[in-house]
């Protein structure tokens, strides 16, 4: 079955033409209709409006582990110097073939010059509204190619030899892009599968996973994503009049475990305590009520009348949503000012994130 391509770059046809044909030849199928484009260094997958079924099956021996490689120092264009020590030999020759594609297509310098996250490195107050939305370590210390991988790659668990997840390029798979109804990766029967998922278009998705916002997706990703339903609270203290201290705690890693997974509350002497808080815009009722009843239920532990304490937890609600909105108009106004491609696509995200902030707490 030949994958049809069309391509403005000749370069990328040829690679993407021989990665297809040896995925093929060890057992990767896709759907008949599916056609790979790759237009100004952009690469997507597409299927006629209305496609259903399977999209593509990618044998697990064909995901490319990239664990133990080593990479050159440059930034211009991505240099494999080494192999990881445990690839097979399909594997190092699929590594070199996408290596290629991402160099044919430019995307290291795609990287270097418009990713959000390089105008963070760049720029104090965009760096300073950042660590106030998103504290936590960022990518200056690695080196440029392994920054640039952690965009294209999933976290799988090889079927052999059985050990922990780690981080594999999915030709093929890697060109599609993600929307929030996108298929998820599924992996059973030896094989990474993915299911067809349109959003009213020809082009095709997938769900890259994980609890990420929309800003998370544009500093990790480096695209301004309006699909996604959902925003963590940035991490807060404030003192809200009549309420007392509210305090949202800084999100870690694996919490929430799903974008609806409650926060745990602490009522405290002033005020109360959340672990974390994420708004979701199709579910608000959810986040909504479990505030409002933890805030009464210290409002009235303090003396307040259930009429009072109700018209004091919404204050404290709507005081969450503007603490939020004012630290994303501070990054909204630092990376418009930054003259960088980059801040339109924060500056987007935060947009985005605030409006559902305000449509769920305001």
């Amino acid at each position: 079955m030949t994958l049809t391509i069309v391509s403005d770059q000749e370069g990328a046809t040829a690679v993407l033409r021989e990665i297809a044909t040896l995925c093929r030849a060890h057992g990767a199928e896709w759907h008949p209709e599916l056609t790979a484009e790759v237009r100004e260094g952009a690469m997507r997958l597409l299927a006629p409006p209305g496609t259903e079924g399977s999209l593509i099956t990618v044998p697990l021996p064909l995901l490319v582990p990239i664990e133990g490689a080593r990479w050159g120092e440059g930034e211009s264009a991505l240099e494999l110097l080494e192999a990881p020590a445990a690839a097979t030999a399909l594997q190092r020759e699929l590594l070199q073939l996408m290596v290629a594609l991402y160099n044919a297509t430019d995307k290291m310098g795609w990287w270097r010059e418009r990713h959000p996250a390089r105008l963070a490195e760049r720029c104090p107050a965009v760096a300073a509204a950042l660590a106030a939305l998103k504290p936590g370590p960022d990518n200056k210390r690695r080196p440029p190619a392994r920054c640039f991988l952690a965009t294209r790659s999933l976290e799988c668990k090889p079927d052999l030899p059985p050990g922990a997840p780690q981080p594999m390029l999915m030709p093929l798979v890697d060109l599609l892009n993600h929307h929030h109804n996108g298929s998820r990766y599924r992996t059973h029967g030896g094989a990474l599968r993915i299911a067809v998922a349109q959003a009213g278009g020809d082009e095709c998705f997938t769900h890259y996973g994980h609890r990420r916002d929309g800003l998370d997706l544009a500093l990790h990703y480096g695209h301004s994503d309006r699909s996604t339903p959902f925003a963590h609270s940035a991490p807060l203290e404030i003192v809200v009049a009549g309420v007392g201290r509210i305090v949202v705690e800084r999100q870690v890693w694996g919490i929430p475990a799903h974008p609806l997974d409650p926060p745990r509350v602490a009522l405290e002497s002033e005020g109360v305590r959340l672990s974390h808080l994420c708004c979701h815009r199709d579910h608000p009722e959810r986040v909504r009520m479990l505030l409002l009843l933890a805030l009464q239920g210290g409002l009235r532990r303090r003396g307040h009348d259930q009429e009072r304490a109700r018209r004091l937890a919404r204050q404290g609600l709507e005081a969450i949503a503007a603490a939020n909105i004012r630290l994303l108009e501070q990054l909204i106004s630092a990376a418009e000012a930054s003259d960088h491609p980059g801040g339109a696509i924060l500056a987007a995200a935060a947009r985005h994130q605030g409006a559902i902030l305000q449509e769920v707490l305001g």
